[in-house]
C-alpha cells in the first residue's frame, strides 16, 4: 500500500512559526494546479505496482483551493493510479476557511478526514501566532465538521 502527499503551498497570510514552503500569492493557484496534475501523471510509474491507500493534502493551506481545483486533482489521480477501495483522503484546513458552504463542498468530494490547524484555544496565543481565527471560530469549525461526518 502506498500514500500520496500533495503539497498546496498557498496561504491567505503567513504564520510566524511556519517553516514550510508557502506563498500568499493566490493568483498562481490555477497555474499551480495544472502543473501539479502534470507532475501526478509523470510520477505514476513510481507507484504502478502499488495500491494507493492514503492521499494527504498538506501545505500551506490546502483549504484555499476551490472545488474545481480539487476535481482536477482527483480526476488526474483516479486516472493514473490504482486506488484502494478503502481510501483515507485528508485535507489540512484552517478553521476560518471551514465555513458551512466550504465543509459542505468538501463533503461532496472524496475527502473523509480533515486535519484542522488549531494551534491553541487561547485567543491571545492565536493572535501572537498570527492566526486569523479565534478560539470560538475554531470550536465551531470542529463541531460542524463532526456534524458532517468528518473525523
Amino acid at each position: 500500500m502506498a500514500g500520496i502527499y500533495i503539497h498546496i503551498p498557498f496561504c491567505k497570510s503567513r504564520c510566524i512559526y511556519c517553516d514550510f514552503f508557502t506563498s500568499t500569492n493566490e493568483s498562481d493557484m490555477d497555474t499551480y494546479v495544472q502543473a501539479l496534475c502534470k507532475e501526478i501523471v509523470l510520477r505514476k510509474e513510481e507507484l504502478a505496482n502499488d495500491f494507493v491507500k492514503t492521499i494527504y493534502f498538506g501545505g500551506g493551506t490546502p483549504s484555499r483551493l476551490n472545488k474545481n481545483h480539487f476535481l482536477q486533482i482527483f480526476e488526474t489521480v483516479t486516472a493514473n493510479y490504482n486506488l484502494s477501495n478503502e481510501m483515507e483522503i485528508t485535507i489540512e484546513a484552517n478553521p476560518d476557511d471551514l465555513s458551512h458552504t466550504y465543509v459542505d463542498m468538501l463533503r461532496e468530494l472524496p475527502f473523509n478526514r480533515i486535519s484542522i490547524g488549531i494551534q491553541s484555544f487561547d485567543d491571545q496565543e492565536l493572535k501572537f501566532l498570527s492566526r486569523r481565527h479565534d478560539a470560538y471560530e475554531a470550536i465551531q469549525a470542529v463541531k460542524y465538521c463532526q456534524e458532517k461526518g468528518f473525523n
